[in-house]
């Protein structure tokens, strides 16, 4: 096997592994979402708003962490 063809496929069980952590991290994030929410809606507005934004900046680290893991896919595929 060409040692190109070796790297992609290097770079793509990377790229595989780091959608799986990030699917399970989305499923706490979810909760964490939830929490915030729900305290919200029973008149506790000051913590409720702490985990809404502990959940959106959870977001944007897999959001981003999705994107540089392609990204890195991508480049070597091009090669």
């Amino acid at each position: 096997m060409k040692t190109e063809k070796k790297e992609y496929l290097v770079h793509k069980q990377l790229y595989d592994e780091t959608v799986k952590r990030n699917k399970k991290i989305t499923m706490v994030n979810l909760l964490v979402f939830g929490i915030g929410l729900t305290l919200k809606y029973l008149d506790r507005p000051e913590i409720g708003e702490h985990f809404i934004w502990l959940g959106f900046v959870i977001l944007v680290y897999t959001f981003g962490s999705n994107m540089m893991a392609k990204r890195e896919m991508l480049k070597h595929k091009s090669k």
